[in-house]
């Protein structure tokens, strides 16, 4: 896995409560789905600079995925299911990786490596994202509304989009015990390069403060792509709020500390041409 250092801040992490849980009890007390391992298939790293999303199979049995199945969004697609059997044949062994290439530029020798083409997903954007998988019940179908189906979600988006903005897929993921809130987002900019999962017990329930964000402009403040003067203003304005995006220094508090940073960072300059 590859490791750095946090550079954003992320929302509380809410308790799920008690009526989201209720229903995903009486579905799993109803369920004869025979996979219990299926939600140890978990989204590690997703590199923006590349458009790659790689999940592993963290336990302990081989699992197949045969007639799993994926539901992605972005800020203009709608809910996206991918295409029944694109997993077919496709069977990851403890530690095994599966890796998604949005540029599609997947190589034979590679056979981990597969295009998102091929399997039928929303086109990969940094804006806002989200990506849920599901295993199929004792039927061999998926019901994408069924939280005991589902195996892990993720989501992700910039901050200048709608906080109203919702996906299609995350309320199941909700119910599901898998994310904790639905209008709570992995927070990124426009230069992100990795979002990497931090909780190394692979537990099931995330929320954005289980992931850490690596940015190739970590002063870019404004999320604009560039570094001047409204960089210094969007950061004067979420550390008068206190706000946890302006912890730089990722000790928990919001001080002069983050301040000496934002001027590191500031003075270091321009930003990388890629990723808007």
């Amino acid at each position: 896995m590859i490791m750095g250092s946090n550079t954003t801040g992320v929302p509380e992490r809410k308790d799920t409560p008690m009526h989201r849980l209720l229903p995903l009890i009486s579905l799993a007390a109803a369920s004869s789905i025979a996979y219990a391992d299926h939600r140890d298939l978990q989204y590690i790293n997703i590199v923006g600079s590349t458009g790659i999303v790689m999940l592993v199979n963290t336990g302990d049995d081989t699992l197949s995925l045969d007639g799993w199945r994926f539901c992605s969004e972005n800020t203009t697609s709608g809910p996206i299911m991918s295409d029944p059997g694109a997993l077919d044949g496709i069977v990851l062994p403890p530690n095994g990786s599966f890796i998604i290439r949005y540029s599609n530029d997947a190589l034979p020798g590679f056979p981990n490596h597969h295009n998102a083409s091929d399997i039928g997903l929303a086109p990969f954007e940094i804006d806002a994202y989200a990506l849920s998988l599901f295993a199929p019940g004792d039927d061999g179908q998926v019901d994408f509304s069924n939280p005991v189906q589902l195996a892990d979600h993720i989501q992700w988006k910039r901050n200048h989009v709608p906080s109203s903005f919702e996906v299609a897929c995350a309320g199941t993921a909700v119910d599901a015990g898998l994310w904790a809130d639905a209008h709570e987002w992995i927070y990124v900019r426009v230069h992100l390069y990795l979002i990497e999962l931090m909780d190394l017990s692979f537990g099931e329930m995330h929320s954005p403060d289980n992931y850490n964000v690596i940015l190739e402009c970590r002063a870019d403040f404004s999320d604009d792509g560039m570094i001047d003067f409204f960089d210094i203003s969007a950061f004067v304005g979420f550390f008068n709020d206190q706000n946890p995006i302006a912890d730089l220094s990722r000790d928990g508090n919001i001080d002069f500390f983050d301040v000496s940073l934002f001027l590191q960072l500031f003075n270091q300059g321009g930003c990388p041409n890629f990723g808007g």
